[in-house]
């Protein structure tokens, strides 16, 4: 049977967390209907999420691979080896190789401080901001301008074995019970890479998944837009429709 670890810890509050919606513009076009940037990428590793609770580092890699794949159109995608992948969890996660008890996860708003500051493997973001996780037409403008969403989810025990393979759906007696009430399985985190309103897409344990917007609703408590130079340079959508200027000066007042 195939192993699937989770890993993601509760993030602290922080009140100076910055909104994405507070910097869009007025005149921003809307999203196509059905936007995806995932399924030309060829493969998806595991990223140790099979042996580590490292589900947050994984998906920092993952959407290092898609911002690399369609900055280059695949020639120069960079797949984070498992050692790089290892060091992050150390670093942000406390964890010690060879010592299990010190396997314990990380949670996302520290994982996006320090990869902003001292990046991962080399690969340093801009900065980032909150989306919020109710708002489908803000989902997809995020995944539409910045190619992915880096998300949390407390999954429910229903979630370990879908009706449908490789889709996370709310069970029919609702996000309640020892079933289906959220976190009875544990945190996760993933990258959305695909939206629509009604599905989303997304990549976890080497291989891509769904989600249905209403699990996303019940389910989802963080959600970041990550601004990365590698896919604002490579796809220009960014820049024109989106305060990329205030963002980072804002950021740069507390940090």
């Amino acid at each position: 049977m195939e192993l699937k670890r989770l890993g993601r810890r509760q993030s602290a509050q922080d009140s100076r967390t910055l909104l994405f919606a507070n910097y869009l513009k007025k005149a921003l076009p809307a999203p196509p209907p059905t936007e995806s940037f995932i399924d030309k990428v060829p493969s998806w590793p595991m990223m140790l999420n099979d042996r580590l609770g490292d589900c947050v580092v994984a998906a920092m890699g993952h959407m290092i691979q898609q911002w690399t794949f369609f900055a280059s159109t695949g020639s120069n995608m960079v797949v984070l080896p498992d050692s790089a992948i290892e060091k992050g969890y150390e670093d942000i996660g406390g964890y010690v190789p060879g010592l299990p008890w010190t396997d314990n996860g990380c949670d996302m708003l520290t994982a996006l401080r320090y990869w902003r500051k001292h990046g991962l493997a080399g690969h340093k973001i801009l900065g980032f901001a909150k989306v919020d996780p109710t708002n489908i037409a803000e989902v997809q403008q995020a995944i539409w301008m910045f190619g992915n969403l880096f998300c949390g989810v407390w999954l429910p025990v229903y979630s370990q074995n879908p009706i449908e393979p490789n889709k996370w759906t709310v069970p029919p007696t609702g996000p309640v019970g020892p079933q289906g009430a959220p976190g009875t399985w544990g945190g996760h985190c993933v990258p959305l890479m695909g939206a629509s309103p009604y599905i989303q897409k997304l990549v976890t344990w080497g291989q891509t998944w769904k989600m249905t917007s209403n699990f996303r609703t019940a389910y989802c408590d963080e959600l970041y837009v990550v601004l990365s130079n590698e896919w604002i340079s490579s796809l220009g959508v960014s820049p024109s429709n989106f305060d990329l200027a205030t963002l980072k000066a804002d950021i740069a007042q507390f940090n």
